[in-house]
């Protein structure tokens, strides 16, 4: 199967590759203080065109690139891997700032932090150390979480199986927010045996179909759609 990315909204069009492609490397943030101050400066610029993108259901294309590039999704890489490890306090204003510009981007961005905080607590030194370099360096997680008709949002259909050297993992996920943006899609997904793995997985992975089918009334370009992984092959290494 070739890989895909498919908007189906009447007004968004295809995006290009290049737009996950970075010719500067993001600037790296230092301190609580110079995040807050980065946020209210990318705040004025986003707040200029925050309702007719809404209106328009235009994706924030140039926004997101300004946004991860400012540094601030690299902010809470602990110190020792080369970021400003601010405090959740900095990061809840940093939220609020972006947020009040437009409430869109300040959404895209929630569940890539929270998965960088996933990354800290949970993954190796090896994985830790690889995937908060590609942050560094301007990278953004969206997320493949959630799934429709489920219980409770632990009860999960998506499945992971594995083979010699890789895992291949088939599902749907909904409620995708930032997942089309993104240069990772983090996918949780259940072995046969029950046992929950998160899986990161590359944009424009072959068997990946992102599909920004998001209808809601307002926060209109969260891009929070619906992914469909269908023999999704995934490195070790990325579990």
């Amino acid at each position: 199967m070739t890989s895909k990315i498919e908007i189906k909204l009447r007004d968004a069009q295809n995006i290009p590759r290049d737009f996950y492609q970075h010719d500067q490397l993001a600037h790296v943030i230092r301190s609580d203080e110079e995040a807050i101050e980065v946020a209210k400066q990318l705040a004025v610029s986003f707040a200029k065109e925050a309702s007719h993108r809404d209106h328009e259901r235009r994706l924030p294309l140039q926004e997101v690139q300004q946004y991860s590039a400012s540094g601030l999704w690299g902010i809470t890489i602990p110190k020792q891997f080369g970021g400003a490890g601010v405090s959740y306090k900095t990061l809840a204003e940093v939220v609020k700032i972006i947020s009040s510009a437009d409430s869109s981007l300040g959404q895209i961005a929630q569940n890539h932090w929270a998965f960088l905080e996933h990354i800290r607590l949970d993954a190796s030194p090896e994985q830790q150390e690889f995937f908060f370099e590609q942050v560094l360096k301007g990278q953004r997680f969206g997320n493949a979480f959630s799934e429709k008709g489920s219980k409770t949002v632990a009860d999960l259909t998506t499945k992971i199986e594995f083979r010699e050297d890789h895992a291949v993992i088939n599902g749907q996920k909904f409620f995708a927010t930032g997942a089309l943006l993104a240069h990772w899609i983090p996918v949780v997904a259940v072995s046969n045996e029950g046992k929950p793995f998160a899986a990161l997985v590359p944009q424009h992975t072959s068997g990946l179909s992102i599909i920004n089918d998001w209808s809601g009334f307002g926060q209109r370009t969260t891009v929070s759609g619906s992914v469909l992984l269908e023999n999704v092959q995934v490195d070790l290494p990325s579990l």
